[in-house]
Formats: C-alpha cells, sequence, structure tokens
C-alpha cells in the first residue's frame, strides 16, 4: 500500500508537461498562423501600413482563444501519458482552418456545427464526392503529421520565457484591437473590411470609449457627422477582390402615371411578441390593424434588436451584417438610398441608441441631426414621450413632398417603463431582475409590468396616428407597425427570459401590421394572411407597392411582396448576437458553437429528422448576393 502511494507523484508531470503545452502551442502556431494568412488573401491588398498591421494581429486572436482554453484543460494533462493529448485539440483546429477557408471560398459562409452535421449525414446532399472524402482525409493526415513532428522536435528547440512572450503577443493583439476600435467608430473600411472574413472573428468595438476620447481629446479624436473612409473602393462590393453585390442591377423604378408618390411610415416598438397585439393591450394599434393587413404568421430576422432591424431596413438575412458593417456608409440600405434619390424627405424619430453596430450609417446614411431625433439618456418612457413629441410637431406641418419615418419606441424594453396612468395590469412586479435569482418565478406580474409598458406605446401610436388624420394624407400613405423581436416569460418552463437565447415564438414571432394607400384601386380589403412573411418581406413590398420597382427581388432582396407571399417557401434565418437559426416548417435548426433542433412553439420538443434538403437551400440564401 505504502509503494504504491509513493509511485502516485511519479505519474503526474504538472510543471514539465504544463510548460510542454504551451511550448507545443507557440511552436505549432506558427503552422496555424499561416494557415490564417491565407484568409487574408480572400480580403484583397491591404490599403496602407496601419492597415496591414492590424491584420497581422487578427491570428493571435485564436492563438489566444487556445491559450485560454489549454489553462482551463491543463489538469487533463498532467498525469504523465497524457501529456501528448495536447497535439490532438490543435490538429483539429487546424483541419478545421483549412477546411473553412476552402468552404468561404466557394459558398461564402464559414463553418458551423450545422454544416458539420450535414456533413456528417448528408454529405452527398451538400455535393461533396468520394474523390474530395480521400483528399480531405489526405490532408488531414498531413496536418497531423505536422503538428505531431512539431510536437516530438520540441526538445530541440529553444526554451522560451512563455510568459513573457505570452504577455507580449497579448500587448501586441490589444494594440491590434485598440486599431479597430477605432477604425470601426470611423467606418474605416480598410480596418472593418477583415472581420467576415475570419471564422468566428469578433474584434472589439467601444462606442463609450470612443464617446470618452472625443470628448477629452478633441484634437486626436475628432468629432465627425457620420465619416465615412471614401477612399477604398471594390471592397465587399462587386470588383475583382470584392465579394458584395448590392445590389446585382441597378434599381429601376417608376411610379405609375398619375400616381402620387405615397408617404411611408414605419413604427417599431421594442421586444413586441406577436400574442400582445389585441384590443385590451394595444387598443389604437388594434384598431389600425382592422383598416390594414394582419400577418399573423410573421417572424423576425433576429431575436435581439440588431438583427431584427437589419432584417427589416434591409430585406436580407442577419448573415449578410457584418459585410455591411465592414463599411456602413457605402452599404447604406437601398431602402434608405432609394428614397432619398426620389426625394424623400427621411426622419428619424427614437429613443434607442443606433450608433451601436453602426445601425445609425447602415439604415440612414450621413442623415442631419434636424432629422434624427434621437433624445436618449433618461428614463425610457420619457426618451419615448419626447421623440413622439417632436413627430407629433413635425406631423402638423404640411409638406410639399413626400416623406419617409422611421419610429422605434423603447418603453417596452426590460425594465418596461410607463406612466402611471398606463397601469391596466396588476399585480406588477417591483423588482424587474428578480428572474436572475429565481429563473422559475411566477410570470405573471412581470408580464403584467411588460404588457403595461406595451400599452403605453400603444397610447404613443394613438396619438401619432390621430395627429396624422387631422394633418397628413393618410389614404397615401404605406403605413408598417411591427417589432424588432419578442420577449420570453419563461414560456418554454425552462428558465428563459428576455430575448436573445432561443429562438420559438416568444422571442421572434412579432406584429407585422401593414395599412396601403386607399388611393390603390388594388389595395386589398383588411384582412388576415396566415401564410409564413419575415422582416425581409417588407423592403421588397415597398419598393414594388409605393416606387414602383420592376427589377427581380433577387437583385436586392431575398424576401418576398408581402401581399403575393408563395404558399410554401425555404423558410427564414433568424439570429441572437451569438448563434443563428434556419426556421423551416414550424421547426428551428439552431447553429453556432453547438447544434439544436426543435419546434417554434416549444423549446422542449426536440427534432431528430433534419430537413438537409431544405437547410442547404437556406444557406443558398446566405450567399446570393455574393461573388463567388
Amino acid at each position: 500500500m505504502i509503494k504504491a502511494l509513493k509511485s502516485v507523484p511519479q505519474l503526474f508531470a504538472v510543471r514539465t508537461n504544463t510548460y510542454k503545452n504551451f511550448r507545443f502551442l507557440f511552436y505549432s502556431f506558427g503552422f496555424s498562423f499561416l494557415l490564417l494568412l491565407a484568409f487574408l488573401t480572400n480580403a484583397g491588398v491591404a490599403d496602407g501600413t496601419v492597415s496591414r498591421l492590424y491584420s497581422l494581429t487578427i491570428p493571435l486572436y485564436y492563438y489566444l482563444i487556445f491559450a485560454f482554453v489549454s489553462l482551463l484543460v491543463l489538469p487533463c494533462i498532467w498525469v504523465k501519458p497524457l501529456g501528448a493529448l495536447i497535439v490532438l485539440p490543435k490538429i483539429a483546429f487546424d483541419i478545421v482552418l483549412i477546411g473553412d477557408y476552402f468552404l468561404f471560398g466557394v459558398y461564402r459562409f464559414h463553418v458551423d456545427m450545422m454544416f458539420i452535421n450535414m456533413l456528417i449525414y448528408d454529405f452527398k446532399g451538400i455535393g461533396i464526392s468520394y474523390g474530395l472524402v480521400l483528399l480531405s482525409l489526405f490532408v488531414a493526415s498531413l496536418v497531423a503529421a505536422i503538428n505531431v513532428w512539431i510536437y516530438r522536435k520540441l526538445d530541440n528547440w529553444p526554451r522560451l520565457p512563455l510568459v513573457k512572450v505570452n504577455l507580449a503577443i497579448f500587448l501586441v493583439f490589444l494594440a491590434g484591437q485598440m486599431v479597430h476600435v477605432v477604425g470601426y467608430d470611423y467606418r474605416e473600411a480598410k480596418i472593418t473590411k477583415y472581420t467576415p472574413y475570419f471564422p468566428y472573428y469578433a474584434p472589439l468595438t467601444s462606442y463609450k470609449l470612443m464617446t470618452e476620447l472625443k470628448a477629452k481629446y478633441p484634437e486626436t479624436f475628432p468629432t465627425l457627422a457620420q465619416t465615412g473612409s471614401g477612399a477604398v473602393e471594390g471592397i465587399l462590393t462587386g470588383s475583382e477582390q470584392g465579394l458584395l453585390t448590392y445590389p446585382k442591377s441597378p434599381l429601376s423604378c417608376a411610379i405609375g402615371e398619375g400616381k402620387k408618390a405615397p408617404n411611408i411610415l414605419i413604427f417599431v416598438a421594442e421586444s413586441w411578441r406577436q400574442d400582445v397585439m389585441d384590443a385590451e393591450v394595444t387598443p389604437n394599434i388594434y384598431q389600425f390593424a382592422q383598416e390594414g393587413i394582419e400577418y399573423t404568421n410573421h417572424y423576425s430576422g433576429g431575436s435581439v434588436t440588431v438583427n431584427g432591424l437589419f432584417s427589416l431596413m434591409y430585406g436580407l438575412h442577419p448573415t449578410y451584417r457584418d459585410y455591411m458593417t465592414s463599411d456602413p456608409l457605402k452599404h447604406q440600405t437601398l431602402l434608405t438610398k432609394t428614397l432619398a434619390e426620389r426625394g424623400y424627405d427621411i426622419d428619424v424619430y427614437t429613443s434607442s441608441n443606433l450608433d451601436r453596430f453602426s445601425l445609425k450609417a447602415m439604415f440612414f446614411g450621413k442623415i442631419s441631426d434636424d432629422n434624427y431625433i434621437n433624445p436618449h439618456g433618461g428614463a425610457l418612457k420619457d426618451d419615448d414621450f419626447k421623440a413622439v413629441t417632436e413627430l407629433l410637431v413635425d406631423l402638423k406641418k404640411p409638406s410639399a413632398k413626400p416623406w419617409f419615418k422611421f419610429v422605434f419606441l423603447s418603453s417596452s424594453h426590460h425594465n418596461y417603463q410607463y406612466p402611471d396612468e398606463y397601469e391596466l395590469y396588476t399585480p406588477v412586479e417591483t423588482n424587474p431582475e428578480k428572474f436572475l435569482f429565481n429563473k422559475n418565478m411566477d410570470p405573471v406580474p412581470l408580464f403584467n409590468k411588460y404588457r403595461n409598458s406595451v400599452h403605453y406605446i400603444d397610447g404613443l401610436f394613438g396619438r401619432i396616428w390621430q395627429v396624422m388624420a387631422r394633418h397628413q394624407d393618410i389614404d397615401n400613405t404605406l403605413s408598417i407597425v411591427t417589432s424588432d423581436h419578442g420577449e420570453e416569460f419563461n414560456d418554454n418552463q425552462l428558465g428563459f427570459w428576455g430575448h436573445g437565447n432561443n429562438f420559438t415564438q416568444p422571442q421572434i414571432a412579432v406584429p407585422m401590421l401593414m395599412r396601403l394607400p386607399r388611393a390603390e384601386e388594388s389595395a386589398p380589403k383588411p384582412s388576415k394572411i396566415s401564410r409564413l412573411s419575415g422582416h425581409i418581406d417588407v423592403v421588397p413590398t415597398i419598393f414594388q407597392q409605393a416606387l414602383g420597382c420592376n427589377n427581380p427581388i433577387s437583385d436586392y432582396s431575398v424576401g418576398e411582396n408581402l401581399l403575393d407571399l408563395p404558399e410554401k417557401r425555404a423558410g427564414l434565418i433568424t439570429a441572437s448576437y451569438k448563434d443563428k437559426a434556419y426556421l423551416i416548417d414550424e421547426t428551428v435548426y439552431a447553429t453556432g458553437l453547438s447544434v439544436d433542433s426543435y419546434s417554434v412553439f416549444d423549446l422542449k420538443n426536440k427534432n431528430k429528422n433534419y430537413d438537409y434538403s431544405g437547410l442547404n437551400e437556406l444557406k443558398q440564401q446566405e450567399s446570393s448576393l455574393l461573388k463567388r
């Protein structure tokens, strides 16, 4: 027994294996670094010294992630015979890098767990031949041999002070990220253009830091009104080096002879779920719905604001957002760009900070402060009231030109705010963060608070519609009322609250109400449409119904006209901050770092039968506006 206990320490090599692990990571990453440099070739030639130096720091992102993960699993390799196991995840990483490089080069999307799932179970369906499988096995063997060779040769290479080396690597990487923070804020495409090309690359951005730097060092960091590089042409566009072809062809639009260009109103309520639109909670909006078309099977393109609004304003799946963000002014949505070209006045009224994620520039270009009403920083209910007050003043003014007004109110976002007189439902939760500590708490009081906040937004909409009826030509106005995404209150009984954490109905199904200009003889009668529709369908509808654009929708969108929805469609794509999901026939296929499939109505109702043909069709839509 004593002899056995004495032999235990000999089984462990904590210091030796730890040091060997990080030496192997450092030296073997030289090979990975070369693989990652290949991704830079897809992005084209660097535009200047700063762009080139920044691009060379991007591979360090993956090195540091690998180093961090290695720290977490170190105890697993402290046993002497298990030390060599560190080679296995490194081999897998390099193989995935090579596969992703070629996958992105052909199909313009990166490897995710859904693709790996399809690769395992339906490799013929995605066009992979046995010859390619054999080639892949050869490449994988070669990658494994290189990594094993490096591991075996470690003792022949210099012993480095790894703490200092890794600290230096981190500082270089951090300097590169600071370059991106500045470049992102100033819309410098020569910096931001690299992001879409690297798998799961999420560089730093900081609106708060840049605001502070501009205030403290105005000479170094000037406040430029929606500045854009303007100097870089052909990046992610239809040039030889670019990816994005948006639109595929110039738009050809002409309003019919004798017709007056209609006004356009888009009213968006934050976090408004589809089943909280009725005569009691939203009486004003409900009355509006009786005069127009209600889409009862409608989904946002996101379970978070940024992707929900992107799909609404672009008519594209949220997977295109990185391409647009790379140069937001250059890739401003065709919706507002086309409206401006046709003489529309464009005005925005919102309490939300759309400077985040460059949404302001992407949606509205170089809009002037006079046309961009954005009270924020105070209580949401107060900021919403201020924004609507400004809107009412503008609506009372006559306009000789057609107008486009975008209204986005936030009182219905957590923590759900409203004036006391709008407290229609009781009891209400006094601690809106209670669910953080009790996932299975009674949802009714918090849901009541939420419904009261929606009731308040409905009251603001009622005021808007009343003034429009008195002072504007509402019979020549195309009006849309909707939300950016929904809100869950543990509907699935799995402890999920809020939004952005799954893709079931409470989080992605939203109201979609549309009232067409009454001047149109062809305007349909009030009705309810149960065919599948999505935010991606709004832009094609506006282009065809309001502007008379006769391009094929596929020239600029992956959506459909809301007045001509197909009986059967491929499905929709929606996304959170970290994951995306394919919605096909009421089934969700969620993917990111893992794969999950379930009913859109019930997260607990899991799906085992994958529709690989449908998934492949939707994946093709993700690259339909990209050059191959």
